[in-house]
């Protein structure tokens, strides 16, 4: 089971979609989309994947982060990497590392190498600093809390 997309609005969708002018089933098209998943996302009864969800945001004119909204201060590894809508697999062949490593990483396991926080920052376009400081806020953050 895929896990919810922190931060994911399903109202800021809506409303971008209705802003458009475009009905659930020509965003859905356009997004290159199942009709019925994209239902499920608007009704808040599934989370997108992040890029197919950076599909939707494309063709709406938007930023992914405009649909994903996460406080920067609060953020996590893996929220780095969504607001550039990428997958785990598409930035570790940014990276040039295993997908494995970026989600170990991006849960706060592993020691987070300064060399690899440079490839992280890199590749994703924040700064070493915010890098780390989202690792550690991963690795540190409370019992039962998913990053």
């Amino acid at each position: 089971m895929r896990r919810e997309l922190r931060g994911f609005d399903p109202e800021r969708l809506r409303i971008a979609r209705l802003s458009a002018r475009l009905s659930k089933s020509e965003l859905a098209r356009l997004s290159r989309v199942a009709v019925s998943t994209y239902n499920q996302w608007e009704s808040g009864k599934s989370s997108p994947r992040v890029d197919a969800l950076a599909r939707c945001a494309n063709r709406l004119g938007l930023e992914i982060t405009d649909l994903v909204v996460v406080d920067m201060a609060m953020a996590f590894l893996g929220d780095l990497r969504v607001s550039r809508g990428l997958i785990q697999s598409e930035l570790a062949q940014k990276m040039g590392v295993s997908t494995q490593l970026v989600g170990l990483l991006e849960r706060g396991q592993g020691a987070l190498t300064p060399e690899m926080a440079t490839k992280f920052a890199v590749a994703l376009g924040y700064s070493q600093e915010e890098v780390v400081s989202a690792y550690e806020r991963a690795r540190d953050r409370p019992p039962h809390m998913t990053p």
